[in-house]
């Protein structure tokens, strides 16, 4: 097979760009945990919540990663994926109020503690009913959606701006 004939510019992502994608994927796993959910479908629960759990931590990443939280810092401990702890930063970060979405990420959390979404664990799952589930998420979406996307347009145009001279070339972060 002949070498890429590409070439290309490493260079870290953007914090605003990456907020972007991390809102974008987390309405993704929203859509999918509506859509696995519809007309009170519960043959896909486990995999339905699990869904959920991760679109919250997505979304409450986004927001975090608009206030300078770096890649890094986002996947280790002692954020990686303990919603509590991301809830909290996020809350000193001062994430607009979304009514019940603490107590949702509290409970969605300790239902998830052992990763009883993802494998059997003969834990009892407990969890509100999907449609109330979603309009939390919708909720937080509509608080920082113009927060997030203000930071993703911003970054945008400092990234274009930035990168000119690499035109043709392809990018390719590097962290």
């Amino acid at each position: 097979m002949a070498k890429s004939q590409f070439k290309y510019v490493e260079m870290p992502q953007p914090l605003g760009l990456f907020a972007g994608e991390l809102f974008a994927r987390g309405m993704e796993y929203l859509e999918a945990f509506e859509e696995l959910t519809k007309g009170k479908n519960e043959k896909f629960l486990h995999a339905s919540y699990f869904l959920f759990a991760h679109s919250l931590e997505l979304l409450l990443k986004s927001f975090l990663t608009v206030h300078g939280f770096k890649k890094t810092d986002i996947r280790s401990r002692p954020l990686r994926h303990n919603l509590p702890e991301i809830m909290r930063q996020c809350e000193l970060k001062s994430i607009p109020n979304v009514p019940n979405l603490s107590a949702y990420v509290l409970h969605t959390f300790e239902m998830n503690r052992d990763l009883d979404f993802r494998y059997p664990s003969g834990y009892r799952l407990s969890m509100p009913r999907p449609d109330e589930c979603a309009l939390v998420a919708r909720a937080l979406i509509i608080a920082i959606e113009p927060i997030v996307s203000r930071a993703a347009i911003k970054a945008q145009l400092q990234f274009a701006s930035e990168t000119r001279q690499h035109r043709g070339k392809k990018i390719r972060w590097s962290d």
